[in-house]
């Protein structure tokens, strides 16, 4: 654990009670409620909260978070647990690091990497933005999209009626939740996973959407007020599951309750909504038809309205069947695929294994560098045949990339 000194006394119950002695349900302070528990007093006062912080419901009003604490950032708040110089959690998310010894690799990277530096580097690309707005890319860009002359284009994503304000609490529910690292239940106003209706109304039945093959995950999701002693996160090396319908998967008959659209990137969809579509079905001027990995949204990089060819993700290895398949794929514990939920504590690049968005991007913040033809800049001196430069990002950073210059393209093509 963490030696040093808390900066913030205010914060001392919630420090104290930070040390795990079992796996609860969603780990240590976040989760495991009981009847008479007094956890809730280390980071709220029901009547004499003197903080700003507020939250937003499924409903998207905001209201206030009752909190112990004179900052006025949700992810200020979480950094007096969170950071690199607190006594707090072993997750030193403000650096990337992991500082215990018992959930991963003593000083390893965070599998999310971190939000101000990583690798001992300032970021070049995070998901927080300090409570900022923020458009999801892949989400409609630039808000409610458009329709063409006869009102349907296929394929065409609504986009965000309004910014994305994006903080810890935007991604996480510090209360816990059924999902992997406490991922909530509701992104952008979109269901990813909850609790479902039981014969009791005081323990309802989890509905997990991302799970993992830690040792000792509970198949079907963590449940309310339950402690998982045998659970044994791993912060270092990641380990993730491919998606499940978690409602009636078991290790025996993992195949069969197989969801493409569930798992991580089910979940990242809350936001990122085109990315996980299936191949729709688009029609020429002609009148013949295709099908195609693509949607129809704004990005944001000056195209407007345009049609996008995506990445599949959601997807085995084996889904390319080029005559090089062999030597194409080469991936080998270098980048992270999500696995058969059987595979728990022992799991190996297969085949079978997914593509989903972390195999190529971390979820917090990364400090790898993006330079020539990868860059904005680069990007913007190569020009279609009409003299205009096409799909520019339209920011120069890393995207949140494992690696410098798109090289996880590579890990995997071999080009």
């Amino acid at each position: 654990m963490k030696t040093r000194i808390a900066l913030a006394f205010a914060l001392a119950a919630l420090v104290a009670l930070a040390v795990p002695t079992i796996a609860a349900a969603n780990f240590a302070i976040h989760g495991n409620y009981v009847g008479d528990t007094d956890a809730c007093a280390g980071c709220h006062r029901a009547h004499t909260s003197v903080s700003t912080i507020n939250w937003t419901g499924t409903d998207n009003e905001r209201r206030s978070a009752l909190l112990v604490t004179s900052a006025t950032k949700m992810e200020e708040f979480c950094l007096a647990c969170h950071d690199a110089s607190s006594q707090g959690a072993d997750t030193n998310v403000e650096q990337g690091v992991y500082e215990g010894s018992l959930y991963g690799t003593q000083f390893g990277d965070l599998n999310g990497g971190g939000i101000v530096e990583f690798q001992g580097v300032p970021i070049t690309s995070s998901h927080v933005t300090n409570g900022s707005g923020w458009g999801a890319y892949g989400g409609g860009y630039f808000g409610q999209g458009q329709t063409g002359a006869d009102g349907q284009i296929p394929g065409e994503d609504a986009g965000e009626s309004e910014e994305i304000l994006m903080d810890c609490a935007t991604c996480h529910d510090p209360h816990g939740s059924p999902n992997y690292r406490i991922l909530k239940a509701y992104a952008n106003g979109n269901y990813v996973g909850g609790y479902q209706p039981s014969g009791d109304p005081l323990d309802p039945d989890p509905d997990g959407w991302v799970s993992s093959v830690e040792t000792g995950w509970p198949i079907n999701g963590f449940r309310l007020h339950t402690a998982y002693p045998d659970y044994q996160p791993d912060y270092t090396t990641a380990r993730y599951a491919k998606g499940y319908d978690m409602r009636t998967v078991t290790t025996a008959t993992p195949g069969a309750a197989e969801e493409f659209t569930q798992g991580m990137s089910g979940w990242c969809a809350g936001c990122h909504s085109t990315y996980l579509r299936a191949a729709e079905v688009f029609t020429k001027s002609d009148g013949t038809t295709y099908s195609a990995s693509a949607s129809i949204y704004d990005a944001g990089d000056g195209g407007g309205l345009a049609l996008r060819h995506r990445h599949p993700i959601n997807v085995p290895l084996s889904n390319y069947d080029g005559p090089d398949q062999a030597s194409m794929i080469v991936t080998t514990q270098v980048l992270p695929l999500a696995h058969d939920i059987d595979e728990q504590g022992t799991q190996a690049n297969e085949s079978s294994d997914w593509i989903e968005c972390l195999t190529c991007h971390r979820a917090h913040g990364v400090s790898s560098i993006m330079t020539g033809y990868a860059s904005a800049a680069g990007a913007a001196s190569v020009l279609d045949t009409d003299a205009v430069a096409r799909n520019l990002f339209p920011a120069s950073e890393s995207a949140l990339l494992r690696r410098d210059n798109r090289g996880v393209c590579e890990v995997c093509h071999n080009k």
